[in-house]
């Protein structure tokens, strides 16, 4: 007797196969690798192709609008110097970046207004959307930025300049991105690390030469050399400890205070305090 046939019994469906997110983005990163290796992948795509691919794949245009807003923000820098000493001390550049409310044109308004009189920094160049300032060089620019401004430390004036890049996402909102640079400050960190570690050295030769020349009559040579040894050691570890953190904390205050210019501008502040010339007189009455 046979069976009846397997047509007329249900079929169960099948199940797609799904991927964990840590697995969708290695795939994608991987499926984009291997595109890449083919011959005929374009160089460049358009923003507006690219808008399509993404409504092809689900990504909702908002998004890639502020992502593509984003990297149209940011700041090709100047080739970083390496080295032992420098490398140790930090990276020489920071960003941060937020979007905000405001078009380009009202938030360089505020940046325009606010640096000069509220950061000591002077205008250096602008060039469409994106504009950098750097500190005054002045004996003026000097003065207030030894005053102070409002009861605050001026931060920013360490920086060789600070750019700032303002790109449209809608018509309600922008991006704003910073780029510090303080690659002078990290060198003059670093000339003042080997200048100690020299004068290290060279006390450590005189010092040496000297127990060496006593040591003929009394002795004491091995002694003398210890202390020498963990006297310098000490020396040059206290010394390049506080060199480092001077200068990372001067990164993290430039950092901080980065962070509250675009806290300003995200609430709609920033308006230059009307009192500044009486804050100067009130400060030199003092």
């Amino acid at each position: 007797m046979t069976s009846p046939p397997d047509s007329d019994l249900p079929v169960s469906p099948a199940v797609e196969p799904v991927l964990p997110r840590a697995a969708l983005e290695r795939v994608l990163a991987r499926a984009t690798q291997l595109q890449g290796d083919g011959s005929d992948v374009p160089d460049v795509v358009s923003e507006s192709r690219l808008l399509e691919i993404a409504g092809e794949v689900g990504i909702d245009a908002q998004h890639l609008k502020q992502a593509m807003a984003e990297e149209r923000a940011r700041l090709p820098m100047q080739e970083e110097e390496h080295g032992m000493v420098l490398d140790a001390l930090g990276p020489p550049t920071l960003s941060v970046q937020r979007v905000v409310p405001g078009t380009p044109a009202e938030i360089l308004a505020k940046l325009d207004a606010w640096m000069p009189r509220m950061e000591s920094l002077m205008l250096r160049r602008r060039i469409a959307d994106r504009v950098s300032w750097e500190p005054r060089r002045d004996a003026l620019g000097n003065f207030f930025r030894s005053l102070g401004m409002g009861g605050r430390r001026l931060d920013l004036v360490r920086l060789d300049q600070l750019v700032a890049s303002v790109t449209v996402v809608d018509a309600t909102r922008s991006i704003v991105r910073f780029d510090a640079d303080a690659f002078a400050a990290r060198r003059a960190q670093r000339t003042s690390a080997v200048l100690i570690m020299v004068a290290l050295t060279v006390l450590t030769i005189g010092v040496g030469a000297a127990l060496t020349i006593v040591a003929a009559n009394s002795g004491v040579l091995g002694g003398g050399l210890a202390g020498l040894a963990a006297f310098v050691g000490g020396t040059g570890f206290f010394a390049w400890r506080a060199i480092r953190r001077g200068f990372r904390q001067m990164l993290d205050r430039t950092h901080l205070r980065l962070e509250q210019l675009l806290d300003e501008l995200e609430s709609g502040g920033m308006q230059p305090t009307p009192g500044f010339v009486k804050q100067v007189t009130a400060a030199l009455l003092r």
